[in-house]
Formats: structure tokens, C-alpha cells, sequence
């Protein structure tokens, strides 16, 4: 899963400064379900955690993704809504919120929204 996320996080790091619109919503989603599946995999394996259900492995995935697409757009509830309507799952709703209200006061703090870099460059 690392090298996955770091490959996908080089291919978004390319395109982006490429002038060609290669879009930025499905890679960030795709690199923080690779955060949120490492995160999974070093909690079973590291920590000795062998907590493995039917589903239960999607709850992290699912909100590494709103956490990181949170942390460089800065949306916050329609990206839960959003999130949320993608699982089709009410019970990811309160992890989902926290994680992404979180990520994105964390990211306000030390850098400014992509898009909003984006609009200055161009």
C-alpha cells in the first residue's frame, strides 16, 4: 500500500503541474484509501490487532479518503454528504465527519486550499 500511495501521490504531483486537466478529486480519494488501508495493515500487523470482520476494513479506507480530499480542498460537510452517499452507509457518518472536520483545520492551518493556489497560478 505504500508504494501504491506513493505512486499515485507522484502521479497527481505530475499532472497537476502539467497544463493539461487531468483532475484532481479521484487521485487524492484513491491515495488516502491508501492511507487509510497502510493505517489498517500496521494496526494487524504491527499492533496485534486481529479485529478482522466482514466490512470492518472499509471504515478506515473510506475515511483516510474524506481526510485527505479534506485536507487539500477544504470541503467540509458536502464532502461528507458526498463520502457518504459513495458507501451508501449511515454508520460512517460520525467517524467520517470527525476525521474530515479534523483534517481540515489541521490543513487550514498550515497551508492554503489547492484550488485556491490553483486560482492564483493560473
Amino acid at each position: 500500500m505504500f508504494v501504491y500511495g506513493g505512486l499515485w501521490y507522484l502521479f497527481t504531483i505530475t499532472t497537476y503541474g502539467v497544463w493539461v486537466p487531468a483532475g484532481l478529486f479521484l487521485p487524492g480519494m484513491i491515495i488516502g484509501c491508501a492511507l487509510g488501508s497502510l493505517y489498517e495493515i500496521l494496526k494487524e500487523d504491527i499492533m496485534g490487532d486481529p479485529e478482522i470482520r466482514e466490512g470492518y476494513r472499509v471504515t478506515p479506507v473510506m475515511v483516510g479518503a474524506g481526510a485527505m480530499m479534506a485536507g487539500y480542498t477544504r470541503l467540509s460537510y458536502s464532502l461528507v454528504i458526498i463520502m457518504c452517499e459513495t458507501t451508501d452507509s449511515i454508520n460512517l457518518f460520525v467517524p467520517m465527519t470527525v476525521a474530515i472536520l479534523i483534517s481540515r483545520a489541521v490543513s487550514g492551518i498550515f497551508t492554503t486550499s489547492l484550488y485556491d493556489r490553483a486560482l492564483r497560478t493560473k
